[in-house]
């Protein structure tokens, strides 16, 4: 193997103080869920619009996982695939190492796309059943042109098969060969094959069992501090939110109601609908503290209520939380909330 055709490990720039890899700048995500047409002209009906992310703003660090979580359907898939390009923003902007990621479909944001990559919910639907493991984790390779020769991108699969706790041989295997857990080291082999720096993992372990799910979160803390990767963590399970965030924001209906570091979010939160969720844990130590389930249902997104979203569910809304919506404030402790009740000390 000679110079050209070694595979060659590319180490994400340093970080430099103050300097965010990923900002998002007040994104919305907008939808149109009409009828056809011609429904729409014999019933009468304006379009339906869905707005599935309304308003979203925060920044990651180098090195740093963030995560999201919320109740189904608040829009933390949304916001996941629009930060690797597969759904543009209906307003708003997405940067990623300073550079507007609406530029990803043009020859300037070519270099962006092998930098990003995304680990998907369900390593069953992810992976083409009709390919073999060594040609479904060569493909980025190939696509990016990272190694020249059939011999070194091979050696390069077998080597990142064994980063993921896997064998050389099976490479050669199909993805039904696999468990569950198994196939989703197979996902992330082949996320880190174009060497990214930027990872967005999109419920990564919600399909696995609870011991798989350990090893898979290890797995990935351990590949995060090998190469200097950062995270978006998509999940609405709290306890692996704790295991293997930095910081954690907290979604509702399309928007971010709290973003803390996660020791802060953890032993105080302010929202009410965080306290919530942090309450619906299972207790498992026995403590006897009084416990508060989720009450209420998410209201229809098609038809949000007015002021805070929330406020149908929250045991602190009053007047102003029906009228009002809130801003994201920041605190003195550096947290992030939006709440009229924190604002006003009722919390």
């Amino acid at each position: 193997m000679n110079a050209a055709e070694r595979p060659v490990k590319i180490v994400p720039k340093p970080a430099q103080a103050g300097e965010p890899l990923v900002v998002v700048e007040d994104i919305t995500k907008v939808f149109d869920v009409s009828p056809p047409w011609l429904n729409r002209v014999i019933e009468r009906k304006p379009r339906t619009l869905l707005r599935a992310v309304d308003g979203v703003s925060f920044e990651i660090a180098r090195g740093e996982t963030l995560a999201l979580v919320g109740e189904s359907g608040c829009g933390k898939s949304t916001v996941a695939r629009m930060m690797v390009g597969l759904y543009a923003p209906s307003r708003g902007r997405v940067a990623f190492d300073g550079t507007d990621l609406a530029t990803l479909g043009t020859a300037a944001g070519k270099p962006l796309r092998s930098k990003l990559q995304m680990i998907f919910q369900d390593p069953y639907a992810s992976l083409n059943p009709r390919w073999k493991v060594a040609d479904i984790i060569a493909e980025p390779i190939r696509v990016h042109r990272l190694i020249d020769g059939d011999a070194a991108i091979l050696a390069r699969v077998a080597q990142l098969l064994q980063h993921v706790g896997l064998a050389p041989a099976d490479a050669e295997k199909y993805p039904h060969q696999f468990s569950g857990g198994q196939r989703q080291r197979l996902s992330i082999a082949r996320a880190l094959a174009s060497q990214p720096t930027f990872l967005v993992c999109d419920e990564p372990t919600s399909a696995l069992d609870v011991s798989v799910q350990a090893q898979v979160l290890n797995l990935m803390r351990d590949i995060q501090r090998q190469d200097g990767l950062t995270y978006l963590f998509i999940s609405h399970n709290l306890a692996v939110v704790h295991h293997v965030s930095d910081r954690v924001g907290v979604m509702y209906l399309g928007r971010i109601v709290e973003l803390a570091d996660k020791s802060t979010l953890f032993s105080t939160p302010r929202h009410p609908y965080t306290r919530m969720l942090l309450d619906a844990i299972p207790d498992m130590q026995m403590t006897g503290k009084a416990r508060t389930p989720v009450a209420g249902e998410v209201p229809n997104p098609l038809n949000p209520p007015t002021g805070c979203t929330f406020h149908p569910r929250c045991p602190l809304a009053n007047d102003r939380c029906k009228a009002e919506r809130p801003v994201l404030r920041r605190l003195d402790d550096g947290a992030q909330v939006a709440c009229h009740a924190v604002e006003e000390g009722r919390g």
